[in-house]
């Protein structure tokens, strides 16, 4: 038996391995979102914008979308090494199955979040809560329409904000971490929902370029762990269905904000995933 659960999916297409995680999770655990934004866009950056200027943003956007998926993939014995221990398989650089996914899907396209149409598909959508899928920062002029968006962080907040959050997690805290919380115009500071630690992820013997294996991680191994954090709120115990006013709390100030990681700190830390 399938329930649907009153979300909308902010699913910004092209490369984005966290949205097939959460909508193949949701439907092994019997729920289905209402609504899915299946959202084409262009992006920042001067190659996106002269691609813009030269196609427009419809075509743009979609050939944007077909790099960034092919960019995504991972061979795969590797996707499935680091896969072994979960019931459900990536596919990085492949598309989910949107209609199958959802009660309803809306696409559309779109410069960046910036863009008034995206506001105005949110509004129009009639959802109160949203779940937000990709990266980046959400521009403060989206919370000014009021709108709920869950986010789930690769990292315990108020401790690790930022890039990186799953390796700065396994330095910092040694654990893999991650946070669910209502996004604000801050960088990971909104009211927190709930936290979630887990192993340090380890596969002895795994011999392979360090920048592949990262890549291999962020496509296959952290989206995991956004979906079963996911899942452990939508089922957790006083779910009453009203997720857009779910019990949180105001995280503290002071916190650990971190930036992209090194490039030389990134490998050490990885070298250890594979002792």
């Amino acid at each position: 038996m399938t329930t649907t659960i009153p979300l909308a999916i902010l699913a910004f297409r092209g490369g984005c391995p966290v949205t097939e995680a959460y909508l193949s999770s949701l439907n092994r655990h019997g729920l289905r979102p209402a609504v899915i934004l299946a959202v084409d866009y262009v992006g920042d950056g001067a190659k996106a914008a002269k691609l813009q200027c030269l196609l427009g943003t419809y075509l743009s956007a979609k050939l944007l979308r077909r790099w960034r998926n092919r960019s995504a993939r991972i061979a795969g014995d590797l996707a499935d090494r680091l896969q072994q221990d979960y019931a459900v398989k990536l596919r990085p650089g492949h598309e989910p199955a949107f209609k199958a996914s959802a009660d309803r899907v809306i696409h559309l396209t779109v410069k960046d979040y910036t863009d008034p149409r995206l506001r105005e598909a949110m509004r129009a959508c009639g959802a109160e809560a949203f779940l937000y899928c990709s990266g980046g920062r959400v521009p403060a002029v989206v919370f000014e329409e009021g709108f709920r968006i869950l986010h789930i962080h690769p990292g315990v907040v108020p401790h690790v904000r930022g890039s990186d959050g799953l390796l700065w997690s396994i330095l910092a805290r040694q654990r893999a971490g991650s946070s669910c919380f209502y996004m604000d115009a801050g960088i990971d500071t909104g009211r927190l929902i709930a936290t979630a630690e887990y192993p340090i992820p380890s596969w002895p013997g795994l011999d392979v370029d360090p920048d592949v294996l990262y890549n291999a991680l962020i496509h296959c191994y952290d989206p995991h762990l956004r979906a079963s954090l996911l899942i452990d709120v939508l089922k957790g115990p006083g779910q009453n269905g009203d997720l857009a006013h779910m019990p949180s709390t105001k995280q503290a100030y002071d916190g650990g904000h971190y930036y992209t990681m090194h490039k030389a700190l990134r490998d050490r830390v990885l070298s250890h995933l594979c002792a």
